[in-house]
């Protein structure tokens, strides 16, 4: 089929991750498939940490965990939201998918509107992330679900907001939050299961989160946003083609408004690349701290004096201009390129939804 771009993702990386993060953590792995197995889909994801011998996975929509069904997985799922209405919750019950419990009147919506019993879930601990869950000192609340009738309690979970901060100070706080919680629960005589809270950063950084399992999920694909003593590969390598080549002469412009204009002879290239693929984005700070802010800045400066740079042929090219929707001009200059050439880019995967192509 004829694609001008395409993700070339290697299956062998991927289960040579799998198998890293495994032979490092030393316990349980719940491997999380989200966001479309973190751009590698679903489907490579999950067979991926079942080679590695993984028996439970985790997705954060009800979507996901019908499609590791339709795909053959009979691993144990967990979804790691709660149910919001019948039909997802019947559905769910239905493919033997384990629940996330986040309230009390969640854990009763299931009691009375559930399809069979008893009702496999994990409860939800708010330590600081602000998202699913009981708050972390409710402890009367959790001893209250843990009461009802009609359930099977087969862990427990929080999740760190800032496992991949250098300071270690939120996450401590959140941890012991976590931990305050589930030893009361303990100390009242309460089972409560499988503890785990920590996802890929904090389980290769913070050997003490591990607990009795791990949420494992960027890390399959090597792209974490901090560095941890594992050594991981990147599984995959973004691939475009150069559709066109141009000459350009001194006083040229390029773009929408003639943003670039040309102050010297330059031969360019077409590259079917752009913004619709994550290339050059830059992510917006999702926190009103300073730092955050100065980190934004710092990466719009960065791009703004150093565009962003593509290899064809063993060399690098750089952003002509401005980075289009779908085609970005690059600076070809003493290079030789031809259309039909291909170019390539370590691309996030969860950015784009161009072709996969695996090797």
């Amino acid at each position: 089929m004829c694609q001008s771009n395409y993700l070339e993702i290697s299956r062998a990386a991927l289960r040579r991750n799998a198998a890293a993060v495994c032979e490092a953590v030393q316990v349980p792995i719940i491997g999380i498939i989200k966001c479309n197995g973190y751009g590698v889909t679903i489907y490579e994801a999950a067979a991926a940490w079942q080679a590695a011998g993984i028996t439970m996975f985790g997705v954060s929509r009800p979507e996901e965990a019908l499609e590791l069904r339709r795909f053959g997985f009979r691993e144990d799922i967990l979804l790691l939201c709660p149910a919001a209405d019948t039909q997802t919750l019947t559905e769910m019950l239905d493919n033997n998918v384990i629940l996330t419990v986040s309230s009390f009147e969640n854990a009763h919506f299931y009691s009375i509107n559930a399809s069979k019993y008893p009702i496999r879930v994990h409860v939800a601990i708010d330590t600081g992330m602000g998202r699913f869950g009981i708050r972390w000192n409710d402890v009367e609340q959790a001893k209250a679900i843990y009461s009802l009738s009609g359930f099977s309690f087969e862990g427990i979970f929080s999740h760190f907001s800032a496992s991949f901060e250098a300071e270690y100070d939120a996450t401590k706080l959140q941890f012991s939050r976590f931990l305050s919680m589930t030893e009361a629960l303990q100390a009242d005589g309460i089972p409560v299961g499988t503890r785990h809270i920590a996802n890929s950063c904090a389980a290769l950084r913070f050997p003490e989160t591990r607990l009795d399992a791990v949420r494992i999920g960027s890390a399959l694909v090597g792209r974490l946003p901090a560095s941890t003593p594992v050594k991981l590969e990147c599984v995959s390598i973004f691939k475009a083609q150069v559709v066109d080549c141009k000459r350009f002469q001194p006083g040229d412009t390029t773009g929408y408004g003639s943003y670039c204009r040309i102050k010297k002879s330059a031969n360019a290239v077409i590259v079917a690349l752009g913004r619709e693929d994550g290339f050059g984005s830059t992510a917006k700070p999702d926190r009103l701290r300073l730092k955050d802010l100065a980190v934004y800045l710092y990466h719009l400066l960065r791009e703004w004096l150093h565009p962003p740079c593509v290899v064809c042929n063993g060399q690098k090219m750089r952003v002509l201009g401005r980075i289009g929707n779908q085609y970005t001009l690059f600076d070809a200059t003493g290079i030789d390129v031809k259309p039909g050439d291909l170019v390539e880019w370590d691309g996030n995967l969860m950015l784009s939804s161009c072709e996969r192509r695996f090797v």
